[in-house]
């Protein structure tokens, strides 16, 4: 009869050959988390192996499924469909509530949870740091509802989700759903519809009295790391890693030279000869060294990628800000 370790207990856990992991488990009175009762529905008795990966049996169908789905790695496994033929070591990773919240996360959102590569697209509104104390509170709502509504139709025009917004700024994923275009190009071709709609906001703000908004854009593109923050809403999401840090400081610089588009080395390369350049500049304020470029526009006409929906009658541009209980400044 084979063993294995398990941990955090440190014990020492014989199974036999027609066992699966979590039969022996429970068996030795080790009280391991199987929601589903070991249909491979859940994921909750993932294990990772440690040790000894090459005396699992192979996935079942249905665990290569669920697997597919949460993009677990090859040594994250579900104790219900495993067997052993040797000694193994293993760690037990689902303890508590929190752990099931997590799984919750990963099922609703299906799994964005490993690095994949995509573009983020970080915006800003410059040069109107009291903006929240020289407007009455309605008229701040009024106009970042005009923006936040504006600002979301031209990324998901072109393929890409707002999942992140702080104050007056916001961050889109460009790459998560196929397009047909690079996730580079939608980025770009958003930030651009961005400004576009920008300055006929402004047009528009200008006939009511208020003063002009000031964009500036960063596009980065790499291998990001995208967590979802709430179970059941599979699209608010936070990207970390150094593709995440390169964006704001690629949108930051635009403030020191008086750009609106800045892209980095990663993105211009998969824009050669369809994009047309200003300056190049070197972030060298931070490691790593981070190259950019102004983009000024593209050549061609936008493709056509998603088409847009209308609102109806009752629908107000405030549902996007309340999608993610926006509020601003220090009136209630």
């Amino acid at each position: 009869m084979a063993t294995f370790t398990c941990l955090p207990e440190n014990r020492s856990v014989p199974i036999g050959p027609q066992e699966t992991v979590l039969d022996a488990l429970l068996k030795e009175g080790i009280a391991h988390t199987n929601i589903c009762g070991g249909r491979a529905y859940c994921s909750t008795c993932r294990v990772m192996i440690l040790e000894g990966a090459d005396q699992c049996s192979p996935p079942t169908e249905a665990e290569k499924a669920l697997a597919k789905r949460l993009d677990l790695p090859f040594h994250v496994r579900l104790a219900c469909q495993t067997k052993l033929s040797g000694y193994a070591t293993l760690r037990r990773l689902v303890f508590d509530s929190g752990d099931l919240d997590i799984v919750d996360q990963q099922l609703s959102a299906d799994a964005i949870n490993q690095e994949r590569p995509v573009a983020l697209l970080a915006a800003n509104i410059r040069g109107a740091v009291d903006f929240d104390e020289v407007n009455f509170a309605y008229d701040i709502v009024y106009l970042m509802g005009r923006y936040f509504s504006r600002m979301q139709k031209c990324a998901a025009r072109f393929g890409g989700e707002i999942p992140n917004v702080m104050g007056k700024k916001l961050l889109a994923v460009f790459g998560i759903k196929n397009a047909g275009l690079s996730p580079a190009e939608q980025a770009v071709w958003a930030a651009l519809a961005m400004l576009e709609s920008v300055g006929e906001l402004n047009d528009f703000l200008a006939q009511m009295r208020y003063q002009p908004l000031t964009v500036s854009i960063g596009v980065h593109y790499g291998s990001t790391v995208l967590v979802p923050l709430l179970a059941g809403q599979s699209t608010l999401l936070t990207p970390l890693g150094e593709t995440a840090v390169g964006v704001n400081r690629l949108e930051f610089k635009n403030q020191e030279l008086g750009s609106q588009l800045l892209v980095s080395e990663a993105v211009y390369q998969q824009l050669k000869g369809r994009a047309r350049v200003g300056r190049r500049v070197s972030l060298q304020e931070s490691l790593p060294l981070l190259d950019a470029y102004e983009i000024l526009g593209m050549d061609g006409e936008a493709p056509q990628i998603a088409s847009l929906e209308t609102e109806g009658k009752g629908q107000r541009a405030l549902s996007f800000l309340k999608k993610f209980g926006f509020s601003w400044g220090k009136r209630r």
